[in-house]
């Protein structure tokens, strides 16, 4: 088995302070529990083979998605902020090197603005651009689905144009809440 992470974004006062665009995603999110923020982004997360791992308690690994106004990333990255959650996605190593291999192939595509702002109202598919001979658009949880998608991870026909807060709440209680450290150095005092 192959671990894909998929890592969001919990907004919080500190997150909702950085931009203007984390307090839009938060109003548009759907609802959560009494008292809890949304989930405002999220990643795949490709964690380095653990013989490669260095002895730093933060995992090192490939992260991929996109930023507002970015294009779709495949990056080397450790998870420092306290306001990730992670959700473990066990794969087959085919299905692992599938998703790996369409965030490849997807690098470089730019933000898909009609899609993220008329999200909430009505579906806009990534690949709209292609009519005018332009690249495939994402947004963050776009992307994300769209990878795990093409890795057989999700059903083919599993909508893509869903808020990272809907995304979460569909993993939640289908997979295990993961941690990104390597515990094996982190040491307790009590």
């Amino acid at each position: 088995m192959s671990t894909i992470y998929a890592c969001f974004l919990r907004n919080d006062t500190d997150i909702m302070e950085a931009h203007i665009l984390n307090k839009l995603a938060s109003m548009i999110a759907p609802q959560c529990e009494e008292g809890v923020e949304p989930q405002i982004h999220v990643e795949l997360f490709f964690p380095d083979a653990e013989e490669e791992r260095k002895e730093n308690e933060l995992v090192s690994g490939q992260a991929c998605s996109i930023h507002y106004n970015g294009s779709v990333f495949l990056t080397r990255k450790r998870f420092s902020r306290k306001q990730w959650n992670f959700r473990s996605l066990d794969t087959t190593a085919e299905q692992y090197n599938s998703v790996l291999d369409y965030c490849k192939q997807a690098v470089g595509c730019r933000f898909n603005h009609v899609g993220y702002f008329l999200q909430p109202l009505i579906s806009i598919d990534h690949a709209w651009p292609l009519h005018f001979g332009y690249k495939k658009r994402y947004y963050c949880s776009e992307i994300v689905i769209e990878a795990l998608k093409e890795g057989g991870v999700f059903s083919k026909n599993m909508v893509s144009q869903i808020h990272p807060q809907t995304l979460y709440a569909m993993l939640k209680d289908e997979t295990t809440s993961a941690c990104v450290r390597n515990v094996r150095n982190l040491t307790f005092d009590f």
